[in-house]
């Protein structure tokens, strides 16, 4: 069961993070999201930081209960999705680790307050929007492969070969 549990919350956490990544890109090309897409990209944006040991929104990685363990559990596929996005960072003109850190905080807070990225910070332009989109898409398409046996092959094509009865399990069972 705890499989079971851990898989609907990846399943989950996957999703919201294709709709944050399909709601930042609507906000990209100019157009209203819903109340429903902004509380969705602040919690995109509440999740990442969490994500990222660097991250200092909100407080950092200390906030966030329940959230920063699912957080923690992600965090190497978070990594995993910079490293694939770096050739767009650095095309965007991200080719430094502080341009890049700065990029990600700013992310951040524009997610957490999707169109008041509060007091110091710039509002996103198209192109960082974009870039942030494709970083929650890469997420969550990486943790659907987790889900799916890592894109492995399994070795069993059904339940039913996976059963492996032991003596107990073939004991009759009393009809009502």
């Amino acid at each position: 069961m705890e499989d079971l549990n851990l898989t609907m919350n990846l399943l989950t956490t996957s999703s919201d993070l294709e709709r944050a990544s399909f709601s930042l890109k609507k906000m990209a090309s100019g157009k209203v999201i819903k109340t429903t897409d902004r509380a969705i990209l602040s919690w995109a944006g509440i999740f990442l930081s969490l994500m990222d040991w660097g991250a200092r929104v909100n407080g950092g990685p200390q906030n966030g209960g329940g959230l920063a363990v699912q957080a923690t559990s992600i965090r190497p596929t978070f990594y995993s999705c910079l490293f694939r996005i770096a050739p767009r960072l650095r095309e965007s003109g991200l080719s430094s680790e502080k341009e890049v850190t700065s990029f990600l905080t700013s992310l951040y807070r524009n997610l957490n307050s999707p169109g008041a990225p509060g007091k110091g910070h710039k509002k996103l332009t198209e192109g960082e929007m974009k870039l942030g989109a494709l970083l929650l898409h890469e997420m969550a398409e990486s943790i659907l492969v987790q889900i799916n046996n890592n894109g492995l092959p399994k070795p069993n094509a059904s339940l039913k070969e996976d059963w492996q009865p032991t003596p107990k399990d073939l004991v009759a069972v009393p009809a009502f």
